[in-house]
């Protein structure tokens, strides 16, 4: 059974919501680390056959412990999290994103997650190719971090 959410915390995962869907609307790129969008959460953006993905990356050891559903979990340092909506829709349409490297969320429900105990641009790039093999290779593209 789910535990109860508090309402401030479904605020923000609603707030945050709007912004991944704003984001996915935007032009497509390899791989974007953007900035904080409310605090402790930023946006990742990627692209993968010519679809765009846009995942939060969140920091803050209570909205993590939050989503994970475990206060012991905090010691982790970041959880990167798509929503069930944008996964299933992205896997109808072809692009292979491999949700059995991800968590499913009990305590928020729609959410599927990765823990990171150690967080960098460079770091969640390389999680990024994993968890969605379908993401092209760079090449010469340059990381915008």
């Amino acid at each position: 059974m789910a535990r109860h959410v508090p309402l401030k915390f479904r605020d923000k995962l609603n707030e945050v919501q709007v912004v991944i869907d704003v984001a996915r609307t935007d032009e497509g790129r390899h791989y974007d680390f953007g900035p904080e969008v409310l605090p402790g959460v930023r946006v990742v953006r990627a692209e993968a056959d010519h679809r765009p993905i846009a995942l939060s990356l969140w920091t803050l050891p209570a909205d993590v412990a939050e989503i994970c559903g475990d206060a012991a979990v905090p010691a982790t340092e970041a959880l990167l999290a798509i929503d069930r909506d944008q996964a299933h829709e992205l896997l109808r349409l072809g692009v292979l994103i491999d949700l059995s490297q991800f968590t499913r969320s009990d305590s928020t429900p729609g959410v599927y997650y990765v823990l990171f105990d150690f967080v960098s641009p460079k770091q969640v790039h390389r999680v990024l190719h994993r968890i969605v093999p379908s993401l092209e290779p760079h090449g010469d593209r340059r990381l915008v971090a």
